[in-house]
């Protein structure tokens, strides 16, 4: 199976998209994502990366990710990273609301009937 997107998501001077792969029934996940820095000139350098391929999606995801822009969720992984989202929250109860906790919410609602139909599986 080719890669998917899973979730992509992004931050002030850069973005990170997670990728699974199956393989034989046996999932894959890893990220790959961009950012910016300055060089010594101060001049804006973009900078791309990829983490190594882990077997758990919890493990694939950055650091603080719940605090970032989601821009996407595939549809089968919605439960998964929904969870993971409600437990990172409750570990840090005592930050604010992130900002962008109401795109999140909608992301990571279950589709409804319709709309799975009229998008259809992935």
């Amino acid at each position: 199976m080719d890669k998917v997107i899973i979730a992509g998501m992004g931050v002030e001077g850069g973005s990170v998209t997670v990728y699974g792969r199956q393989v034989d029934g046996v999932w894959s996940f890893w990220q790959e994502g961009s950012s910016m820095d300055f060089d010594e000139n101060d001049d804006e350098v973009w900078r791309g990366w990829s983490s190594d391929p882990v077997p758990e999606l919890s493990a694939a995801l950055p650091g603080q990710w719940w605090m970032m822009c989601p821009t996407e969720v595939h549809p089968e992984f919605v439960a998964r990273l929904r969870g993971e989202y409600e437990r990172c929250r409750a570990a840090e109860a005592s930050r604010d609301t992130p900002f962008w906790h109401g795109r999140w919410m909608e992301l990571l609602a279950e589709p409804s009937q319709e709309a799975w139909q009229e998008k259809g599986p992935s």
